[in-house]
């Protein structure tokens, strides 16, 4: 019976065009992040550098949200999408080829500033590809593709560099070089993007272009929360890999492992995320989740073994990612249609910023105290986002103006 009320609210149609540019691009880019900071640390550089990179980026999606939501309300979703993609494939190729610190940081402000395109336009394409009735199905699907996908990226990535090491070629590859190959190459992956995304139909302009002006009521109280969950989300997941392997001692293959485990975790949490909030509510399910987010936060800080910490974080990336259909399910209902570009752009401008402070701040608590004490402070902040959440408003707010 779940399973047919299910498949009556799945969506049909263009989305599936979406839903598999999604997966190029969410296949390519986890590979290229999993083996990343590897890459740089193979160079010498610190995880302090590799969190003042993390905070560049972010700083780029700060300053690329808000004039992306108004490219795409002037030029459409379909062509914002196509520059993004292009722009940020080309990037992150320099990125891998230029080994300068001056030029890393530069590079990783203009990435934060092109990768945000994908983020601020996911959720008004989704909204414009269905109806009301299949968007929390949707969102679902998208988010534990992008799951399951990069569960398979970071597989792949794991062995990738042995692969290409392995190849009968003329002259033979070093370990830091092989990585750089595999680098590029999921580069190659993700533009296949660009094959899908040229087939959507997409309104291509706008009548009118507005800049967010948060005069939303519902999102001037939905902002702050999402601030204090982008710390949160900010602060290990771009050290977890490191964590692994320079922390932990895993090698490189068995860290692959580990993150396509936790791929699966999430690919599962997130797939069945509609059964919990259609239980709870949006709201109330969005808080849950956040709170099962902070015990595991410290449960992995009071991890000892590579198996402890590899069982824990299977838990934590999956009641993490487990509120994401929610959450910007959530943002479109509550958010009428004409404004889904600028809520969606001013989201990620402040989650960006808030990214950015908690990519800093994680890359010094770690030199400087250690990961059980800095996993501890990002659980107890998971526990104030989740306190905020619940607060939220239950149904849509009036706006400025109504007539009551």
């Amino acid at each position: 019976m779940r399973c047919r009320r299910w498949l009556a609210n799945a969506p049909r149609g263009q989305f599936w065009v979406f839903f598999i540019a999604a997966v190029f691009f969410n296949f390519g880019f986890s590979a290229f992040f999993f083996l990343y900071n590897i890459y740089l640390l193979d160079f010498g550089m610190t995880e302090r550098f590799l969190g003042v990179l993390g905070g560049c980026m972010a700083v780029g999606t700060i300053l690329g949200a808000i004039p992306i939501g108004v490219i795409a309300q002037r030029f459409g979703l379909r062509a914002t999408l196509t520059g993004g993609v292009l722009l940020v494939v080309l990037f992150s190729v320099l990125r891998t080829c230029i080994i300068w610190q001056p030029a890393q940081l530069v590079l990783a402000v203009c990435s934060g500033l092109t990768l945000c395109t994908w983020a601020v336009c996911i959720s008004p394409s989704v909204a414009a590809l269905t109806t009301e009735r299949e968007r929390p199905v949707a969102f679902s699907l998208i988010f534990a593709s992008g799951i399951g996908v990069a569960g398979l990226g970071a597989f792949a990535a794991g062995r990738l560099p042995g692969w290409l090491r392995a190849l009968p070629l003329e002259f033979s590859l070093t370990p830091v070089r092989a990585t750089g190959a595999a680098l590029l190459v999921v580069c190659g992956v993700a533009s296949l993007a660009l094959v899908p995304i040229s087939r959507l139909a997409l309104r291509s302009t706008a009548p009118e272009i507005r800049l967010p002006r948060f005069r939303n009521p519902f999102l001037r109280r939905f902002l702050p929360a999402m601030a204090i969950w982008g710390l949160v989300t900010g602060s290990f997941a771009p050290f977890a890999n490191v964590y692994f392997v320079h922390h932990l001692g895993l090698s490189l293959e068995r860290a692959g492992s580990v993150f396509s485990f936790s791929n699966l975790a999430q690919f599962i949490a997130v797939l069945s995320a509609p059964l919990l909030f259609r239980r709870t509510g949006l709201s109330s399910g969005i808080m849950l989740t956040q709170l099962a987010t902070a015990a595991a936060l410290v449960s992995l800080a009071l991890a000892h073994t590579g198996f402890q910490a590899a069982s824990l974080y299977w838990i934590y990336m999956a009641v993490q990612s487990m509120n994401e259909p929610g959450i910007y399910s959530l943002l479109m209902d509550r958010i009428p249609a004409v404004e889904h570009n600028s809520a969606s752009a001013a989201t990620f401008f402040v989650t960006g910023g808030a990214q950015a402070a908690a990519s800093l701040a994680m890359g010094y608590a770690i030199v400087r105290y250690g990961y059980p004490a800095a996993l501890v402070v990002v659980a107890i902040l998971a526990v104030v986002a989740a306190i905020i959440f619940g607060r939220l408003p239950k149904g849509r707010l009036p706006m400025p103006g109504d007539v009551i």
